[in-house]
């Protein structure tokens, strides 16, 4: 009887003792490396949404928008919605058409199409 009560305390001893060291794991990555991404990400996300509704703010856009029957609104209110890769898409084109027009561009032809793959996409993205 007494072997086995030693036995038993000798058991309960090692799984607490184990316990503790398992508590002292090391992360796979650092936690401020993991806040430092997700910041990172939040910061490319938070400019590339600006990008994007930067584009809506010009008056070319709004008009090319309204003779195409697209809701500049909508799309504007979309953007909050949409995914990272997404607005990293979308972004791209939004800062081709904001270039051009910064350059003093006072037509969209060439822009046209990457104007129109915006609101798509945005639009769709709110369907």
């Amino acid at each position: 009887m007494r072997i086995r009560l030693t036995a038993a305390a000798c058991a309960v001893a090692a799984l607490l003792i184990s316990t503790t060291a398992f508590a002292q794991q090391r992360h796979v990555v650092e936690p401020a490396a993991l806040r430092q991404a997700v910041t990172a990400q939040l910061a490319a996300d938070a400019a590339n949404r600006t990008a994007i509704l930067d584009v809506f703010e010009h008056s070319q856009v709004r008009d090319v928008a309204d003779r195409l029957g697209l809701d500049v609104t909508r799309a504007n209110a979309a953007v909050a919605t949409m995914t990272a890769a997404d607005l990293a898409e979308a972004a791209t084109a939004a800062r081709t058409v904001n270039t051009t027009l910064a350059g003093g561009a006072n037509t969209l032809v060439i822009s046209t199409t990457t104007l129109l793959l915006i609101l798509i996409i945005v639009i769709l993205v709110v369907d």
